[in-house]
């Protein structure tokens, strides 16, 4: 099963109970739940996160009521990742994980991949969105030069992403966000799919500013990761309130992808990495849409033709797994979880060059072993 079906089955679940929001904003957690989903699918898990979506009932393209949230003053309490207790109402937590969020048989819940509100799209995500919540991972700030290369794995961003590839995803991005900030009813719609995108914008833009192919907005890159920081440092709600902030802010974005960076913006930190612009969770969506598109729009008859689009999309994952497993992010020594993602970086360039080389069996040889990595960080993870 994917690892984008798991998210949205995690998504269903999750919008009844705030709780389960806590829980997915630990990265370990995250990793284990997405990779879980990916048992029967292709790439899309780099091993952490499910989304913990924004709650929200909309009646009308302007109004909608936000789930409440009666532990959050208890769950935001520190607490050892290893710490068993309860809550006032007697929920059961191990850390800041609730103990019943995982499904009694998460395998058929993941399987079912009937679209959430309506929302099937293979050119904008169609993976519902969780609501931005403080990272507790530890953060760990670049050098003043920062390297070219990735800290695990010895993978150049070079290697890993052309510059081409990112320059594409950018303006997939820029484009979606254009068409769902432009209303209120637009955003309303679009609310739970802007933290991933965001996400992926914030974690291009610092490839960028390490990565040795040039591109046009290269010197702007760090105000641009800085623009996308914010547009996911508070929980999004629907209305014209956050449509127009989120406006304000992608508009100055887009100026500046122009070469014409408005003059009033924020110095942004020079110290900021990866963890604190981009949420694990979010990465990992982005994460899930790529192993969906990779499994649903292949097959034996069509690789050739799907080259571009397998590059594109491997290319994603490969990069996002590889970031999910930097230091910052609270998991780099950990040997296990970075050969997790080290394997789904390996199956996923298997994939492209399957495809460049019109192997079908190969692609699904390369796929199946993301799934099998992902099964196995879940029985590691699922319960830390």
């Amino acid at each position: 099963m994917s690892c984008s079906d798991q998210i949205r089955s995690s998504f269903i679940h999750d919008r009844f109970g705030p709780a389960v929001a806590e829980f997915t904003c630990q990265p370990k957690n995250l990793f284990a739940v997405a990779c879980a989903a990916a048992s029967m699918s292709l790439i899309g898990c780099g091993g952490s996160d499910a989304p913990a979506p924004q709650s929200a009932t909309t009646t009308d393209s302007t109004t909608a009521t936000a789930a409440p949230s009666s532990s959050d003053s208890v769950l935001n309490r520190p607490r050892r990742q290893d710490e068993r207790w309860k809550d006032a109402n007697g929920v059961e937590y191990l850390g800041k994980v609730p103990l019943d969020v995982f499904f009694d048989q998460p395998y058929s819940v993941a399987s079912d991949a009937t679209p959430l509100n309506g929302i099937a799209s293979t050119d904008s995500p169609s993976v519902p969105l969780a609501p931005a919540v403080n990272n507790d991972s530890p953060s760990v700030a670049p050098s003043a030069d920062p390297p070219t290369t990735v800290e695990s794995g010895g993978q150049s961003w070079g290697e890993l992403m052309p510059m081409s590839v990112i320059d594409e995803e950018i303006k997939s991005v820029r484009n979606f966000l254009n068409q769902s900030l432009q209303s209120v009813g637009s955003y309303n719609r679009s609310m739970l799919m802007v933290p991933p995108n965001a996400a992926t914008v914030a974690v291009l833009s610092g490839i960028v500013m390490q990565h040795p192919e040039d591109i046009s907005w290269k010197e702007d890159a760090i105000y641009i990761r800085d623009l996308a920081r914010k547009m996911n440092e508070s929980t999004l709600m629907p209305g014209k309130k956050d449509q127009d902030r989120l406006l304000k802010l992608f508009e100055s974005l887009a100026d500046t992808l122009n070469r014409s960076r408005p003059a009033d913006l924020d110095e942004p930190p020079a110290d900021d990495d990866f963890a604190t612009v981009a949420e694990m969770r979010y990465v990992m969506m982005r994460m899930g849409q790529a192993e969906t598109k990779l499994k649903t729009e292949v097959n034996e008859s069509g690789l050739t033709e799907k080259k571009d689009m397998v590059k594109h999309e491997a290319a994603i994952l490969g990069t996002m797994s590889k970031v999910v497993a930097l230091d910052e992010y609270g998991y780099g020594d950990d040997e296990e979880y970075v050969e997790y993602a080290q394997r789904i970086v390996r199956a996923a360039q298997a994939a492209v060059d399957a495809a460049e080389g019109g192997d079908f069996g190969t692609y699904e040889l390369a796929l199946s072993k993301v799934s099998r990595a992902c099964q196995e960080c879940h029985a590691a993870y699922k319960n830390d």
